[in-house]
């Protein structure tokens, strides 16, 4: 079943607000050292009073501390850690570039995708010698690209020339 258009642009008005909160942090990027190490070390918590407080031993605090800051661990073990040091554990999906929303995100890549598609059809027209006037072309891509959000075309996200052509 395909999803409902306008329940898909609700939802996405919905996040751009929540996103909107975590976009407001200067640096929501992880500490060298990471969140865990950073946190517990500004609470005065020792290795072996994490290992205590979560149900592990010190090796088992410090191979998990090297992990977060290889990306390698879990939302779970985050959980459960934060949790013990009296915290919670939080995280997003946000836009790459400050104070962008899920809808310039969309904007973008709509642009993007009607240009290449009507691309192709103008290296068509000026191999035939009939060639649109820039602002034509300017305002048929204003168009395609509404008509692209709007019905969140699967071209959107396509990679590939091939299938942009679909």
């Amino acid at each position: 079943m395909k999803p409902d258009k306008k329940a898909l642009t609700l939802q996405r008005k919905i996040l751009s607000q929540k996103i909107a909160s975590w976009m407001s942090l200067s640096d929501p990027s992880r500490p060298p050292s990471g969140w865990l190490r950073a946190v517990r070390g500004a609470l005065g918590i020792t290795t072996r009073q994490l290992a205590a407080l979560i149900g592990t031993n010190h090796a088992g605090i410090a191979a998990l501390e090297k992990r977060e800051t290889e990306g390698k661990v879990t939302i779970e073990t985050l959980e459960k850690a934060a949790k013990a040091m009296g915290c919670r554990f939080v995280y997003a999906i946000i836009p790459d570039q400050p104070n962008h929303s899920l809808d310039e995100i969309l904007d973008r890549r709509a642009t993007t995708t009607a240009k290449r598609i009507l691309g192709r059809i103008e290296h068509s027209m000026r191999l035939e010698r009939q060639g649109s006037p820039d602002e034509e072309i300017a305002e048929e891509v204003k168009k395609l690209a509404h008509e692209l959000k709007e019905s969140l075309d699967s071209r959107l996200w396509e990679t590939s020339a091939k299938k942009q052509s679909a």
